[in-house]
């Protein structure tokens, strides 16, 4: 697994590989970096655990049954409620991006400190509890197969 460090004194992202080798990406590449990260841990569909129910339905309903609350859970994202849930983890972007691009009007470089500021205020609205999309969606279906009676071991 390769290992991620920011090196903001040089304005760089160093990425150490498993083999030692390293890359670097100037600031305006952090913002993609952050998305690509995101995107990198997007999961497919839950494993369900052999339990009671799972064995008196079947795995072809289990997997019938899964179809459903992932369903459920695609119309769920699109409702305001969930887009306000998902809003915080944006608006830290955008916070850190108006700041950063403050900070580039001192230092001269606006957009370096833009893209930078904002990939720092995204990261700190997700450590500060916003979610992603997938872990939402994640978040939903297991309380929807939960409910059946199914037991979530992980996803895949």
């Amino acid at each position: 697994m390769p290992l991620f460090i920011l090196n903001l004194a040089h304005n760089k992202l160093l990425l150490l590989g498993t083999y030692g080798g390293a890359m670097h990406l100037k600031s305006s590449s952090y913002v993609v970096f952050c998305i690509l990260i995101l995107f990198s841990s997007c999961s497919s569909k839950p494993v369900l655990y052999p339990n009671d129910k799972f064995e008196s339905v079947g795995e072809e309903r289990a997997k019938h049954d899964t179809k459903i609350c992932m369903d459920k859970a695609d119309k769920f994202l699109k409702s305001p409620k969930a887009k306000k849930m998902l809003k915080s983890g944006g608006a830290g972007a955008l916070l850190g991006g108006v700041v950063g691009g403050v900070a580039g009007i001192f230092t001269g470089d606006i957009a370096g400190s833009a893209a930078q500021g904002a990939a720092m205020g995204g990261a700190g609205g997700a450590v500060a509890g916003a979610m992603s999309p997938d872990e939402l969606k994640q978040r939903y279906v297991n309380h929807c197969l939960s409910k059946q009676g199914y037991q979530v071991l992980g996803w895949d």
